[in-house]
């Protein structure tokens, strides 16, 4: 009888620590994908730790239904996510309590466990060693890679040493071990050379787009045109996190370029790392072609993502193959032609490439992302292919219920 119900409902725990309400980036990703998953009969508990980005003084329940997904939230510290201290804190006290959690959870049911904390895969590795619940292990970054190139910790360091023996622990233990990109999917091939299972059960799941609210809508019947005075301009719009892996400066810097177009508005949305500096750089130099907003609902980010003419994605030199940014999909099922600001061999870089949905230029190129914008603001029957272009790739590759299947087909296969 047990067999029979885990053969029509499957279960997975979830671990996390960004889940609804969250609104960024793995948050918001990973509550998209449950949200599918439990429509196509998949019982699902998250684990996950208190918001980071809602105001400290909203009270969020511990326990929480939401759309037929379980929420548990475990105890970790709120400090400012945006300091290097407060992050870390918030991530240690997050694991501590997971850690307490799985000791008490005599379930066989799969786990599914991301990179967010980067060292909660090493939680679940070493209870699976010990006889533990199977994991799979979903990679959005790669670590300490990501933290080198960024200059946190050294290349030869004790820590990169220590971190990178964790990591091939981690894969060695893991059932499953997904990945975003083909680059990704040959960085930890490579990092991972010595472990003889680690082709069989590595997957590659691109990231998705939720379809299913995110469409193409004409601008004379989006609201947020007006709410953001945004009629008559040509709109190049940044949306999400505006972190130390992205390259906001040649953003800014094509924004002071371009100042004295009055017809090109560079629609800025998000919070992150860098968007302090960011003003700070738009207020120095006097640019009035830069509107600063806040992360919008989550029910409304299909309409703020269709105001644009033009989406920009960034990331910096080197974070190749380490990490794909998400809010990518999100523009191209918008209908919105993408402007990729990164190397030639990203993942974003070819799919923009293989799907004809936009145009590279490499980071820092500052005259290049000019360029291209001004291109695309000259020639709008250009800009209408490329986002029906956009709309065809998610239909047919990135859409939420073609990742959601192949993340059931991989939870299925760790049934008991």
């Amino acid at each position: 009888m047990r067999e029979e119900s885990a053969k029509n409902h499957p279960e997975v725990l979830i671990l996390c620590q960004l889940f609804y309400p969250e609104l960024v980036s793995t948050g918001q990703t990973l509550t998209e994908l449950c949200e599918v998953l439990a429509d196509l009969g998949v019982k699902i508990e998250v684990v996950c730790g208190p918001p980071t980005i809602i105001d400290r003084k909203t009270k969020i329940p511990r326990y929480l239904e939401h759309k037929g997904i379980n929420i548990k939230r475990v105890w970790g510290t709120r400090f400012p996510k945006l300091s290097f201290s407060g992050k870390f804190f918030n991530q240690v006290t997050f694991a501590l309590s997971v850690f307490f959690h799985l000791l008490f959870d005599f379930s066989k049911r799969p786990i599914l466990v991301v990179t967010n904390p980067p060292f909660l895969g090493a939680i679940c590795a070493i209870l699976r060693a010990m006889g533990g619940n199977p994991y799979i292990y979903l990679l959005f970054d790669v670590y300490p890679d990501t933290a080198i190139k960024l200059g946190v910790i050294k290349d030869k360091s004790l820590i990169a040493k220590l971190w990178d023996g964790w990591n091939n622990f981690i894969l060695k233990e893991a059932s499953a071990v997904i990945v975003l990109g083909r680059r990704m999917k040959e960085v930890i091939l490579n990092k991972g050379k010595r472990i003889s299972s680690l082709h069989d059960k590595i997957h590659l799941v691109h990231v998705w787009s939720d379809d299913r609210k995110i469409q193409p809508i004409e601008r004379r019947e989006n609201p947020f045109i007006k709410k953001w005075n945004l009629n008559g301009k040509f709109v190049v719009s940044y949306s999400g996190n505006m972190g130390r892996f992205h390259d906001m400066e040649t953003i800014m810097e094509s924004a002071k370029e371009l100042n004295e177009n009055k017809d090109i508005l560079f629609l800025i949305i998000g919070e992150g790392y860098k968007k302090k500096w960011m003003e700070e750089y738009a207020k120095k130099w006097k640019l009035t072609n830069c509107q600063f907003n806040t992360y919008v609902d989550r029910n409304e980010l299909g309409l703020s993502l269709a105001c644009a003419h033009v989406g920009l994605v960034s990331l910096l030199p080197g974070q190749e193959g380490l990490s794909v940014p998400s809010k990518t999909f999100g523009v191209l099922a918008a209908g919105v032609p993408v402007i990729g600001i990164m190397s030639q061999k990203s993942e974003i870089a070819l799919i923009i490439e293989e799907d004809n949905c936009g145009i590279v230029e490499e980071p820092h190129d500052v005259q290049g992302l000019v360029n291209s914008i001004l291109r695309l603001y000259t020639n709008p029957e250009l800009c209408k292919r490329l986002g029906k272009n956009a709309i065809e790739a998610i239909k047919s590759k990135y859409s939420i219920k073609n990742a959601a299947l192949k993340y059931l087909s991989i939870i299925e296969s760790l049934q008991d």
